[in-house]
């Protein structure tokens, strides 16, 4: 495996704005945890609260017929669907279920659908919003706004931690390259481009989905790097086993190796997991493009820096 850490190369100043978006990633991170902590313990105490044996009844046969394994799944499911409507969701669940003893089937919906009614109330009286309400992008609501904050919430750890040794390797450079204020409308930009072609797509195929991460936009930033640096190199560490050590790798390589890898899985995979491969994809076409678009000049003079730096270096070789 190869972990991609820094440019081979000393950078001229230290990449203010990178190590800050490292920062606010993993200070959101934590917030999530937090709240998700405080959102599960409110859900098991609204689940543990004292219930007839009909309503556990109830409860049980909407779990069975949805495929569900508690009651904290049934009220997140009819609460948290941005799709359907709450009465929508209700009355499906009530006319799945086996009617009730002693109730005729047209009395046993309306008994359900008026229990789970009740239940939502309660529910999002007691329990506090979705952790990641207003944080992840949900590619149906074309919002431009949870299109950036997105990029900075994340899963879990191994997501997180993974993303930003990446981002760094890649952006500390593209930041000192192009500066500050172009630095900053990348990340907006690339953050607009993901998820403007992930809501097109999700209406297109009519399954809009939740996405969160900073993996599209890492994707930009290495196909800016492999833009504006095309013969520029990336420290990286490799293992295998027990094999261990580091090689400098040209960043070009290390784009169309994990950006190829991720358009065939796109073109030949249904079931991505997890991962939103389109992100990753369309993040780097947009750091490419952006590069091509707007920093021409930028790679012109990072091209002649490159070649006084190649000749200085034969010459101190060569004496």
């Amino acid at each position: 495996m190869f972990l991609p850490v820094k440019a081979d190369f000393a950078l001229p100043r230290f990449p203010v704005l990178t190590v800050l978006i490292c920062v606010i990633c993993l200070g959101v991170f934590l917030k999530q945890q937090s709240d998700w902590k405080e959102f599960g313990m409110a859900i098991d105490r609204f689940c543990n609260s004292s219930r007839s044996h009909i309503e556990q009844i109830v409860f049980e046969r909407i779990a069975a017929s949805q495929n569900m394994d508690n009651c904290g799944d049934i009220m997140y499911t009819i609460a948290n669907d941005p799709d359907r409507e709450e009465s929508e969701i209700i009355a499906e669940m009530a006319s799945k279920i086996r009617p009730l003893a002693g109730f005729n089937s047209v009395d046993s919906r309306e008994y359900v659908r008026m229990m789970l009614e009740e239940e939502v109330r309660r529910f999002n009286t007691l329990v506090p919003p979705d952790p990641d309400e207003g944080l992840a992008y949900y590619t149906g609501s074309w919002n431009p706004v949870t299109m950036i904050t997105s990029s900075f919430a994340h899963g879990d750890w191994g997501h997180i931690l993974f993303n930003l040794v990446f981002f760094f390797a890649f952006a500390a450079t593209v930041e000192v390259l192009i500066g500050p204020i172009r630095y900053i409308a990348f990340v907006l930009v690339d953050s607009w481009f993901i998820g403007l072609t992930g809501s097109i797509a999700a209406a297109a195929t009519a399954q809009h989905y939740w996405t969160l991460g900073l993996s599209g936009v890492v994707m930009g930033m290495m196909g800016l790097f492999a833009y504006l640096l095309p013969r520029g190199k990336i420290k990286c560490y490799y293992f295998f086993i027990i094999i261990f050590g580091s090689v400098a790798i040209p960043g070009w390589i290390l784009t169309a190796w994990y950006l190829g890898g991720d358009i065939v899985t796109l073109l030949t995979n249904d079931d991505y997991g997890r991962v939103n491969v389109l992100a990753h994809v369309m993040g780097g076409i947009g750091g490419y493009l952006f590069g091509l678009l707007f920093l021409q000049q930028v790679r012109q003079d990072t091209e002649h820096a490159q070649d006084a730096l190649e000749r200085l270096d034969f010459e101190k070789r060569f004496r």
